[in-house]
């Protein structure tokens, strides 16, 4: 896991693929067109116990938060139960187990790289239910 401000992520271009590119586009608002993913996320975060860990084994995913802020956890899969394969064939699985792990505040201006094999819950809420936006770019490590 890796967690910053996005002025200061193409210093992990080594670790993050299409640093410099993410970057750019952040700063104009230009998910159109990536030779990778993006997928601009809109919900209301939520309690706890409506939230589920789930684990990548050949993707990135970089949060980056737009308005709002969230609490992202963040653990080795070995400490959660199998859960269910992600929708449509997607890489990885969802988890059972409650909050644990690194938890992460994912607000405005910052990002969050959740690497490959490390299982994520996100969505919980800071001090209430509040809307949240952020952009999750989804990078092939392999």
């Amino acid at each position: 896991m890796i967690y910053d401000r996005m002025e200061r992520i193409t210093l992990y271009g080594s670790v993050i693929p299409h640093a410099e590119d993410i970057k750019k586009r952040w700063e104009t608002g230009n998910a159109d067109g990536a030779e990778y993913e993006i997928r601009q996320k809109s919900y209301v975060t939520k309690e706890d116990s409506n939230r589920k860990f789930e684990v990548h084994y050949h993707t990135m995913d970089l949060m980056i938060g737009v308005s709002g802020s969230e609490w992202i956890h963040i653990c080795p899969e070995t400490e959660l139960e199998p859960g269910d394969p992600l929708p449509n064939g997607g890489d990885g699985r969802k988890l059972i187990g409650a909050p644990r792990g690194q938890g992460v505040l994912l607000q405005p201006g910052y990002f969050v790289a959740i690497l490959p094999e490390e299982a994520h819950m996100v969505g919980g809420i800071d001090d209430k239910p509040a809307n949240l936006e952020k952009w999750v770019v989804k990078l092939d490590m392999r």
